[in-house]
């Protein structure tokens, strides 16, 4: 009983900081996989920012160009025809449009992927740290004061 009331304690801490750095690693290493995946899929696609987007003629293949060429397709359709819904139904424009909108649209789930990996990236390196200072911080000043807990009460009860 002496053993557990000791040091159960700081070696709970010791463990949960040690499960933390392995969840928050898990994290890092999830998103920085997704992500990759992410440009590789925006890679193969060969989609080349056209001369008049803010990144003018590169390949997308992170959130900045694929922003830059999302816009630049929401303006050149919405600039040049207006709202889908002002078109009329006969128009043989509304499939160019929606193949805009199609592609302006997969170029936005792009740059959100980017945003969720990040956030990912950045919660995991969170619980890392958290981990850490359960490891550094709280199981030592655990360590010492069960120490100084389990012998006072031994003291008074024997």
């Amino acid at each position: 009983m002496y053993f557990l009331r000791r040091h159960l304690p700081w070696i709970s801490a010791l463990v949960l900081g040690l499960l933390l750095v392995v969840i928050g690693g898990s994290f890092v290493i999830q998103g920085m996989d997704v992500k990759d995946e992410i440009r590789d899929e925006l890679r193969a696609e060969q989609i080349i920012t056209s001369q008049d987007a803010s990144i003018p003629g590169v390949l997308v293949d992170d959130a900045e160009t694929a922003r830059a060429q999302a816009d630049v397709i929401k303006e050149h359709t919405l600039g040049t025809w207006g709202p889908y819904s002002e078109l009329p139904r006969e128009d043989p424009r509304r499939a160019q449009f929606i193949d805009g909108v199609t592609l302006r649209t997969a170029l936005n789930m792009a740059v959100m992927g980017f945003g969720i990996t990040d956030l990912v990236i950045g919660a995991g390196v969170i619980v890392m740290v958290a981990g850490a200072a359960t490891i550094v911080l709280a199981a030592p000043a655990l360590y010492f004061l069960a120490g100084m807990v389990v012998r006072y009460q031994q003291a008074t009860s024997t």
